[in-house]
């Protein structure tokens, strides 16, 4: 053999290998083999009581099907048409209704927000000003992650008033220039659309994205969730055991995440944006919309924790109404979605028309992201990679820094304090810019808090230390919050402050001024 016949030989040999790598990898058989298998597993392992998974590949639904239980004590099978609450996976379809506004003709990205709602405002009068549809979409106005979120949160404020506080949110970071993932603003984008069609956002979501898509049990309200069957039911970690708990009604916030639906109704809308806004054989949506809710709009940082649970991802961003990150050199545009009690996944890889989604109906676990890339890496032909390891222990580790900062709450705790007042002097009327009114009450020398906003809801003070007292609500998924009494230069009381689940719904501290008898 010749050198040159020898160099052949290798070159052959050596593409050969790189050729067939990815054929082995990927395989002939379908990727989704033994799926079923898998899924039972991961319910085990997390102890979900119910999963449904769609997927679609090169446009076509390639699987949907439900597993477990509806409801835990009740039974009933999940399958593919079981509605889920999809919480904020809301937000893609309230970007791309705005961007359908666009596409019509009736609004700019760009437009500030006062040209269609002029009774609008923010806490500074500037960005009052300048704010623009797109700031909306894109978690750059200034308010912090869930900031404001307790005064819509299952309360008896309509869309319109829950926008009126607004005003009274104190920014935590300069407008633009920073990330805050604000339900407010989605709800406040979704108040556009009225203004310009004779449809209300319920009504807008339903005709021009559900009903083209074929999208019959998919719905955007809690009453129409209650008047269907074959419905999942929240479950939620109480006391250390897994029950179902409430569901939540977010009516009030509807943009931002009210939307229920199911594994076989999702895939359609994965079709949608799988094929560029195509539908049918129809163009329902502009390729120009769906690029544009998928444009990095506003950087954030990609944590060391981040980087080590997931080594392929180098950037995050966030378009509109998305989610985008890279995964093994691919673009993911995704999205979770999370009330109390059902939490869900959105995963699209547009380079590889591929799509997933994950509704589930329990809250603390990491079977939704588990399943998402698990299926990813069968279908890029990946190496397996134990993810449910992985986010077992992040789980894990949450669970045990909760008890942990209960342990040194209690330890924390001054013991044999006084408070500086009788019982009866922090007793009376209280009011918030933000949330409302609220009355503290003084019953067989049990002070109670009562706030107005959810009526559902009251909560037992008992003395912590000083003129701080712990409340046990009444609802377990608020759990307890410490409550704060502050008095004026005469001793008497003139606030209180506390907050409630800023981990889950709201960092902001609201402060509840005492009203004059």
């Amino acid at each position: 053999m010749t050198r040159f016949e020898k160099l052949r030989f290798w070159t052959v040999a050596i593409l050969a290998i790189f050729v067939a790598v990815p054929v082995l990898a990927q395989g002939v058989s379908d990727p989704l083999d033994g799926f079923d298998s898998y899924i039972q597993e991961q319910l085990e392992l997390w102890e979900v009581p119910g999963v449904s998974v769609a997927v679609v590949k090169d446009h076509e639904v390639v699987f949907a099907k439900g597993f477990g239980v509806r409801h835990l004590e009740k039974g009933g099978e999940v399958d593919a048409d079981t509605l889920f609450a999809i919480g904020s996976n809301t937000k893609a379809f309230t970007a791309t209704a705005v961007g359908l506004l666009v596409q019509d003709g009736k609004i700019a990205w760009d437009d500030p927000v006062l040209r269609y709602l002029p009774e609008f405002q923010m806490y500074d009068p500037e960005v009052t000003r300048r704010i623009t549809i797109r700031d909306l979409l894109c978690h750059r106005s200034g308010i912090g992650t869930f900031q404001g979120d307790l005064a819509s949160f299952n309360s008896i404020y309509d869309r319109a008033e829950v926008m009126r506080r607004i005003r009274f949110i104190e920014p935590v970071y300069e407008f633009r220039e920073g990330y805050g993932y604000s339900n407010s603003m989605f709800l406040t984008a979704g108040l556009i659309i009225p203004r310009v069609t004779d449809s209300s956002w319920d009504e807008f979501i339903e005709t021009r994205l559900f009903a083209p898509l074929g999208m019959g049990r998919s719905n955007t309200s809690l009453g129409e969730f209650e008047a269907v069957t074959n419905t999942a039911t929240p479950h939620g970690l109480v006391d250390g055991e897994i029950v179902p708990i409430p569901h939540d009604s977010v009516d009030n916030m509807a943009p931002a995440g009210s939307i229920n639906s199911s594994a076989n109704d999702m895939a359609q809308w994965l079709l949608l944006q799988t094929g560029d806004g195509e539908y049918g054989g129809e163009q329902i949506v502009d390729p120009a919309v769906i690029s544009e809710t998928r444009k990095p709009h506003n950087l954030q940082q990609v944590s060391d924790a981040a980087k080590k649970l997931n080594p392929w991802t180098h950037f995050s961003t966030y378009g509109l109404g998305w989610s985008l990150s890279d995964y093994r050199g691919r673009l993911v545009v995704a999205h979770g979605g999370g009330l109390n009690g059902m939490v869900s996944s959105v995963a699209i890889l547009p380079e590889e028309n591929l799509g997933v989604v994950v509704l589930t109906n329990f809250d603390l676990h990491g079977l939704r992201q588990s399943v998402v890339n698990h299926i990813i890496d069968a279908y890029l032909g990946a190496e397996p990679h134990d993810w449910a390891g992985i986010y077992k222990e992040r789980v894990e580790r949450l669970l045990a820094a909760r008890a942990a900062a209960k342990t040194q709450f209690e330890e924390a705790r001054i013991k044999d304090t006084e408070p500086s007042l009788p019982p009866d002097e922090y007793a009376g009327e209280y009011s918030s810019t933000v949330y409302g009114e609220a009355e503290v009450e003084l019953e067989d020398g049990v002070l109670t808090i009562d706030p107005k906003a959810h009526p559902q809801i009251t909560g037992r003070l008992e003395h912590y230390q000083f003129d701080t007292y712990l409340c046990t609500w009444t609802d377990p998924v608020w759990d307890q919050s410490l409550v704060y009494f502050d008095l004026d230069d005469s001793g008497e009381v003139s606030q209180f402050r506390f907050t409630v689940r800023p981990d889950w719904i709201d960092t902001l501290e609201y402060v509840f001024v005492k009203q004059q008898e």
